[in-house]
């Protein structure tokens, strides 16, 4: 098969996978819509603010494998081997066209999720010892510091710009298609930034404090 078909193939095949959206899956299993909730965003912090944590983290799993199954097949099938650092075109194909999807669904009208969960499942295939430390740190800002956007891109952004520096001037393609992954993920959270900078953000409170009787 010629590269730009399957290029085409991953392009496709992955931005209906992203159409995908679990925050709506599960709120309509609890008999609710994320839409009528919270930041009103069918994502992963929102499911967290209005179902619990334990189906917010069920939400992270399912979107973060959302992306990194058909990243990994994707990977396979462009570089022709099992995780050849030397060609993560397919990947990151994947990885950008599974989190439009996510992001502008035509199933959903384009009103999609963020695609935080879904960079960070294809991340976890590139780097895992370092998404996972990026993760832990996100997740300890959020429990301390309860913004979720700020905690998100802690955990994207690291294993992707330290992606981008091994990678150096090898793969310019690969390393503008992480770019622009990137981009996407900030541009997707311009209402939070907006709330972020006028003091009106919605804040995300994993833990609760148990009041004195």
């Amino acid at each position: 098969m010629a590269l730009w078909l399957k290029i085409l193939l991953t392009v496709v095949v992955c931005y209906f996978i992203g159409n995908i959206n679990f925050a709506l899956i599960l709120a309509r299993i609890k008999h609710g819509d994320i839409r009528k909730s919270g930041s009103g965003n069918p994502g992963t912090m929102n499911v967290v603010r209005t179902f619990g944590k334990v189906t917010g983290a069920l939400c992270l799993v399912l979107d973060a494998l959302k992306a990194a199954i058909p990243a990994f097949f994707a990977w396979w099938l462009i570089s022709g081997s099992v995780y050849d650092v030397d060609d993560k075109l397919g990947l990151y194909v994947a990885a950008l066209s599974v989190v439009v999807g996510h992001i502008f669904p035509v199933c959903l009208k384009f009103r999609g999720g963020k695609g935080i969960a879904c960079i960070i499942g294809v991340a976890l295939l590139a780097h895992p010892i370092v998404t996972l430390v990026a993760f832990a740190a996100g997740l300890i800002f959020l429990v301390f510091v309860k913004i979720g956007a700020l905690a998100s891109f802690i955990m994207i952004f690291v294993p992707n710009i330290y992606e981008a520096y091994v990678l150096g001037g090898d793969q310019p393609v690969v390393s503008a298609l992480i770019f622009a992954t990137l981009t996407l993920a900030v541009l997707a959270h311009h209402a939070n930034l907006k709330r972020l900078f006028s003091g009106t953000e919605n804040l995300t409170i994993l833990f609760h404090r148990k009041k004195n009787k």
